[in-house]
């Protein structure tokens, strides 16, 4: 006779087994994506560890999110690493930007410490509505943007 954690994990391992797909309901009404890469510029050096966000117009707005490694160069991902942005106009945002480090022998428990956080580009690109930046992704590619962000 099995115990109750032996028939609880019998149970579940049944009910997996059983759906005949690996697909499941957070996956299977995902709209398509496509690779979207590209690079960053602030006044013509690589803006590295900066967060690039795609925001599509679209009736159903995604949004798609990546980070900038030492060369200023992003992969983008909705739902998984690499899967890119799902089709059409893009309303695109970048940001970098510092946080104060909590200072040494301060006790959050007795302390309220609300970190100052300073914008390292012009503040106009964190917002899609201000950053004039915008990207097309299609479906036949490449999807690959760069962005030159001024002063």
């Amino acid at each position: 006779m099995l115990s109750k954690s032996g028939l609880c994990l019998a149970m579940v391992l049944c009910v997996s087994g059983c759906s005949g797909t690996t697909e499941d309901k957070w996956t299977k009404d995902r709209p398509e994506t496509f690779p979207v890469t590209g690079t960053v510029t602030s006044d013509g050096q690589p803006l590295q560890e900066a967060t690039v966000v795609f925001r599509s117009t679209g009736a159903e707005p995604r949004t798609a999110i990546g980070r900038t490694d030492a060369r200023g160069n992003f992969v983008l991902r909705t739902f998984e690493d690499g899967d890119g942005a799902v089709r059409g106009q893009q309303k695109v945002s970048i940001t970098k930007t510092e946080t104060e480090k909590i200072p040494a022998g301060i006790n959050l428990d007795e302390v309220d410490f609300q970190p100052k956080v300073t914008s390292l580009i012009p503040k106009k690109y964190g917002s899609p509505e201000t950053s004039g930046l915008t990207a097309e992704v299609t479906a036949d590619g490449p999807n690959e943007f760069t962005f030159k962000l001024g002063k």
